[in-house]
C-alpha cells in the first residue's frame, strides 16, 4: 500500500495505459479521479476502483481546454479531500507511417495541444497547489518515439520528446518546493495505434502481406525488444506507482524507459 491516503488523477484513465495506471494505484492504496473525454468509460474504470476498496470519481475532460482543468481540480478537491498525484497519461497519434512530407498541418496542431499543451495546462493549474503544501508528484506518460525520433510519425516523436523536456523544465523549477516530476517512456503496447500501424505494413506488402495485425505486432516485438516481449498498461501502471510514492522522493527530471531494452 505504497499510496495509501492519497488522492491520484490520471488523465486518459478510461482504457489502455490509462486504466493500468488507475488500477494499479488503486491496489497500492490511492484514491482516484479518472479524467477522460469517454465519460461513460471513466465511469466504468471508476467502478472497477471502487471494487478494490478505494474512492473513485470519473470527470469529463478535454484537456486541449485549461480552464477544464481548474473544474477537474475543484471537483476532486471536493470530492475527494486533495490532490497528491498527477499522473499526465492523455495522448494523441497522427496517421502512422507517414513521413513528414506527407503530414498536414492538422497532424502537428492535434498532437501538440493533445501531448504538450495539455501537459501545460495541467501542470500550471496545479503548481500552485503544490507549492502551497509543498509536497507532490507528477508523473508525464512520454513515449520510446520521442527518443528514438521515428521518422514516421514525426508530430507524434517531436511531442513526446518535447514531454520529456518539459518535464526537466517543471521538475527543476518545482524541486525546490519538494515536488517530484518525471516522466516514463512505454515501449511497445498493443494499442490501436499498433494495430492501424500494422495494418498499413500489411498493405504495404512485403513480410508482413500474409499476416494478420496481431502477428505484425508479435514480428517486430521479436525483432526490435531485445527481452522479447510486449509491454502492458500495468508495466507503466508500476513504474507509475513507483515514481508517485516516496520511494522515489529523490528522483525528479527523470524519463524511464519501459520498453524490454529497445532504447538501449
Amino acid at each position: 500500500m505504497r499510496l495509501a491516503g492519497k488522492v491520484a488523477i490520471v488523465t486518459g484513465g478510461a482504457q489502455g495505459i490509462g486504466r493500468g495506471i488507475v488500477l494499479c494505484m488503486a491496489k497500492e492504496g490511492a484514491d482516484i479521479a479518472i479524467a477522460d473525454l469517454k465519460l461513460e468509460g471513466a465511469r466504468k474504470v471508476a467502478a472497477e476502483v471502487a471494487a478494490l476498496g478505494r474512492k473513485a470519481v470519473a470527470v469529463k475532460t478535454d484537456v486541449t481546454r485549461q480552464t477544464e482543468f481548474e473544474i477537474l481540480y475543484e471537483t476532486v478537491r471536493n470530492d475527494l479531500g486533495q490532490i497528491d498525484i498527477l499522473v499526465n497519461n492523455a495522448g494523441a497519434a497522427c496517421p502512422p507511417g507517414n513521413p513528414f512530407t506527407r503530414n498536414v498541418e492538422e497532424d502537428w496542431d492535434r498532437v501538440w495541444a493533445v501531448n504538450v499543451k495539455s501537459i501545460f495546462f495541467a501542470c500550471k493549474a496545479v503548481a500552485p497547489y503544490f507549492i502551497e503544501r509543498k509536497y507532490g508528484k507528477i508523473v508525464n506518460i512520454a513515449s520510446i518515439a520521442g527518443t528514438m525520433n521515428s521518422p514516421n510519425m514525426p508530430p507524434y516523436s517531436v511531442s513526446k520528446m518535447g514531454v520529456v523536456t518539459f518535464t526537466k523544465i517543471v521538475a527543476k523549477e518545482m524541486a525546490q518546493h519538494n515536488v517530484n516530476v518525471n516522466a516514463i517512456c512505454p515501449g511497445i503496447l498493443w494499442t490501436q495505434f499498433w494495430q492501424e500501424t500494422a495494418e498499413r505494413l500489411i498493405k504495404a506488402g512485403g513480410i508482413f502481406a500474409d499476416m494478420t495485425p496481431r502477428q505484425v505486432f508479435e514480428n517486430r516485438v521479436n525483432v526490435i525488444i531485445p527481452m522479447k516481449r510486449e509491454q502492458t498498461p500495468e508495466d507503466i501502471g508500476n513504474a507509475a506507482v513507483f515514481l508517485a510514492s516516496d520511494e522515489a522522493r529523490n528522483i525528479t527530471g527523470q524519463a524511464l524507459h519501459v520498453d524490454g531494452g529497445v532504447v538501449m
